[in-house]
């Protein structure tokens, strides 16, 4: 599965950019992720990750603060691949591209769907309440 969702948003790209590389809170803006745990952290920040829909997996992140880029890496679980938030003045995308491994490949149209309906939510989270 690969798409890319875009919000547009006014206001501070760093105060936008500090919500998207904060890595516990990520279930607070991404719904479809209960728990982010870091594990470890170095280079890269490994992390185990429960999923509201259920199922467990593991992720590594990476930012780059330079590009305002935070990508993340399921390595494994429901699905594998990587999810890719970037943040520029005025906007903020996110590009998924996820292969669903197991029972959940079965329903892969229904989470394609499911998926780009929480990224749009997300971002919008992420976005709320900005001034500018």
């Amino acid at each position: 599965m690969q798409f890319t969702e875009r919000q547009e948003f006014r206001g501070d790209p760093a105060e936008v950019w500090k919500r998207v590389s904060n890595l516990l809170a990520i279930p607070t803006y991404w719904h479809g992720t209960r728990e982010f745990k870091i594990t470890s952290t170095g280079a890269k920040t490994s992390a185990d990750v429960v999923f509201a829909f259920g199922g467990k997996g593991k992720a590594e992140a990476s930012t780059d603060e330079k590009g305002r880029t935070l990508t993340i890496q399921y390595l494994d679980g429901p699905f594998t691949g990587s999810q890719t938030v970037t943040v520029t003045d005025g906007a903020v995308k996110a590009s998924w591209d996820v292969a669903f491994r197991g029972a959940y490949r079965v329903v892969g149209p229904l989470n394609t769907s499911h998926f780009r309906s929480g990224t749009r939510h997300a971002l919008q989270r992420i976005c709320e309440g900005l001034t500018g």
